[in-house]
């Protein structure tokens, strides 16, 4: 067995340095999707994006609020967001609380 957990002290800056972020899974398991958690900080917000990608976020602690295509939802530990393809995204964590989700996300397939 094997346990790996998120450590911020070496996580690095994504999104355009809006975000730190580390890998899930271990690059040894190679996983058949991309996957990266993410990590904010008092109150602050990933930059928006979009991508050709489906993407799901699991929520593992703290609150905040995840924005997709102009709607906007308040998360906590346990929520699982769906992130259709191409629709512009962010996260905004609480002010004066810790934000981590995990984010997998693969191609689209027809």
């Amino acid at each position: 067995m094997k346990i790996t957990r998120f450590d911020r002290t070496a996580a690095y800056p994504a999104h355009e340095g809006t975000i730190l972020a580390l890998p899930v899974i271990p690059e040894d398991i190679q996983a058949p999707f991309d996957h990266a958690y993410g990590y904010l900080e008092n109150g602050g917000e990933m930059e928006t994006h979009q991508h050709p990608t489906h993407e799901i976020y699991i929520v593992f602690s703290g609150t905040g609020t995840v924005m997709v295509d102009g709607e906007e939802a308040e998360v906590k530990p346990g929520d699982v967001i769906e992130i259709p393809p191409n629709k512009l995204h962010t996260m905004r964590g609480k002010a004066g609380t810790p934000f981590l989700w995990a984010a997998f996300w693969w191609p689209v397939t027809e």
